[in-house]
Order: C-alpha cells, then sequence, then structure tokens
C-alpha cells in the first residue's frame, strides 16, 4: 500500500472517530427503546402481516443530554421468541436524540416476543416486550378455511386472538385484514 493511501486510510479513521467522539457514546442505562403506541403487532405466515408503527429508540449521553445524529444503521436489534424485519422511519437520531422504527414479523408469531437494542456496540440494558397475535389462528402455517372458520366463529366477539387491529372488537375491520392474508 502506498503511503499516500495509507495516509488518506489513517485520516479517515480519525475523522470516523472524531464524529462519534463527538456525537458522544450512548449511555447503557440512560438510552432506552418504547414499544408504541399500539398495543400489539399481527403477523403471518408470509411474513407480509401489518407493520407494527413503531419503535422508538432514544440515545442519551452519561451527562442525560440527547444525542443527536445517529445513523438508522447504528442500531442493532434482538429478538426473542419470533423473527422480525425492522425498516428505520428516520434516518438518524433527531434533537431529542430519538429515532423510530416500524416491526413486521417475518413468520407466524403467536405470543410474546423480546426486542432488546444495540447502539454501535453499546448494548441498551433496557428491552422491552410486544404482543403478536396471527391469522394462522390454529398455527398450522397457512391461512386457510380452519382459520376462517376460527375467524367466523368469534366474529362480532372479543376473542384478543382475533382482534387484528387490537380495538378490542372482532369486526369488519379485522374481516378485512384477515381476507388480505388469506391463503398465505
Amino acid at each position: 500500500m502506498s503511503r499516500t493511501l495509507a495516509g488518506v486510510l489513517a485520516g479517515l479513521l480519525v475523522l470516523a472517530a472524531t464524529g462519534v467522539a463527538t456525537a458522544g457514546i450512548p449511555d447503557p442505562d440512560l438510552s432506552f427503546a418504547d414499544i408504541g403506541p399500539d398495543p400489539g403487532m399481527t403477523t403471518c405466515p408470509a411474513g407480509d402481516g401489518p407493520l407494527y408503527e413503531y419503535i422508538k429508540v432514544t440515545a442519551k449521553r452519561a451527562d442525560t443530554t440527547p444525542i443527536e445524529g445517529i445513523p438508522y444503521n447504528s442500531f442493532f436489534f434482538t429478538v426473542t421468541g419470533g423473527d422480525c424485519t425492522f425498516h428505520h422511519v428516520d434516518a438518524e437520531t433527531d434533537l431529542n436524540g430519538e429515532i423510530r422504527f416500524e416491526v413486521q414479523g417475518a413468520e407466524t408469531i403467536q405470543g410474546t416476543i423480546t426486542i432488546g437494542v444495540q447502539i454501535y456496540t453499546v448494548v441498551l440494558t433496557d428491552s422491552d416486550t410486544l404482543d403478536c397475535i396471527t391469522f394462522d389462528n390454529n398455527l398450522d402455517d397457512q391461512v386457510s378455511l380452519q382459520d376462517f372458520t376460527l375467524f367466523s366463529g368469534g366474529y362480532g366477539g372479543t376473542d384478543p386472538l382475533l382482534d387484528y387491529n387490537w380495538d378490542g372488537n372482532v369486526a369488519l375491520q379485522d374481516f378485512t385484514l384477515f381476507s388480505a392474508h388469506y391463503g398465505h
């Protein structure tokens, strides 16, 4: 490698390190993830269930000041209890140190998943849970006539496993969501 190229690479490393130092290292005890505002996520065997509105991650320094400008690709998620995909809503943390991600179940998930967050190499001490239901009511990895039979039996009621829009009632909106995933 030429001295010029080595010098350029060393300079880029110094600039990158300076940028991280200027931004600040997140304090794992003061940085956290909030899941909300929806009470849960609906999943599909095809992995195309509705996107969960957002997970908001807040990054703060040890002196409690927010960290602005951390890019979305510096956040890493661990999920226990299912397989999920995360899509950034914001490109980087804002003035409040906040960034949002949408979540999508990549499979049939029924129950609770736990989501942990890492910023750069800092693992946050905070993890949060998200309740999941599925269009695959009988959990056989397909949304079929058997699932429709279970859904129709609960139509008009309040069964939380059939309430796909999480509003407390099994109604037309839930049927609309179910029908879009029928056959998956």
